[in-house]
């Protein structure tokens, strides 16, 4: 019995092995890597900066009404904001976003320049750029689950630093660097989806976490009955310490 479940113990471990050492290389990262190297530090207040409306801009009401005509659904949300080209207005709809010039109320996307500019100054230094690119569908595992359309702006900053901004609002939605990568890599291999590096409700992890659990619990077991044969083969006097 002992030999069968010292075998068992053994193939346990063999299996188990890997995917253990994944774990756990993976959790020191995570536990030693402070949050602001993943994705550096932005400049505070560069999302949203003082802004004084001025008095030319078009009524609130005929921002929304042209905004819906443009096919945004039903206007939820109006906010204004400050931009290189003057003051527009995005426009939150049921179906879709948009941002108007809130003087002239046609449509004005962020152009590239202006995803530029807006990438630079989110970053301590405002290093240059080194690639602006528009964000292809489907989109790229580090920008997975935002919002399109977007930019990818790269940074030269040293560390790699590639910062995405949103190509209606103008907002940048993710800051991604080298560290930031890693991160994503060592999470792959911890929740065990090695695509997409979001689910962690699946067969395979749940498998793994099964043969964890077998391992250390064959290995207790193993412990238990060597220390008790132990215990029966060593002479009384020896347990009681006497001469």
């Amino acid at each position: 019995m002992n030999r069968r479940l010292y075998a068992i113990h053994r193939w346990l471990s063999l299996i188990a092995l890997l995917q253990l050492l994944a774990w756990s290389i993976s959790g020191l990262f995570f536990a030693s890597v402070p949050k602001a190297q993943l994705t550096g530090t932005p400049v505070e207040g560069a999302q949203d900066p003082p802004f004084d409306a001025p008095a030319d801009l078009l009524p609130a009401a005929e921002l929304v009404a042209r905004a819906e005509r443009l096919g945004v659904g039903k206007a939820q949300r109006l906010e204004l904001r400050p931009s290189l080209g003057g003051p527009v207005a995005v426009v939150t709809g049921t179906t879709r976003r948009a941002r108007l010039d809130a003087r002239t109320g046609g449509e004005r996307p962020v152009s590239r320049e202006e995803a530029g500019v807006l990438a630079r100054r989110d970053q301590p230094g405002e290093p240059a750029t080194t690639t602006i690119e528009a964000v292809p569908e489907p989109r790229p595992t580090e920008y997975r689950g935002k919002r399109l359309p977007a930019w990818r702006v790269g940074l030269a900053d040293g560390h790699g630093t590639i910062l995405y901004v949103d190509g209606v609002t103008g907002e940048v939605t993710a800051r991604r660097n080298d560290t930031w990568r890693v991160y994503d890599f060592l999470w792959g291999l911890h929740i065990m989806d090695y695509r997409g590096r979001e689910d962690f409700r699946h067969a395979l992890l749940i498998v793994a976490a099964v043969v964890a659990v077998l391992t250390a619990t064959s290995g207790l077991v193993l412990w238990i009955v060597r220390a008790a044969r132990a215990l029966r083969s060593t002479p009384p006097r020896s347990r009681r310490g006497g001469p």
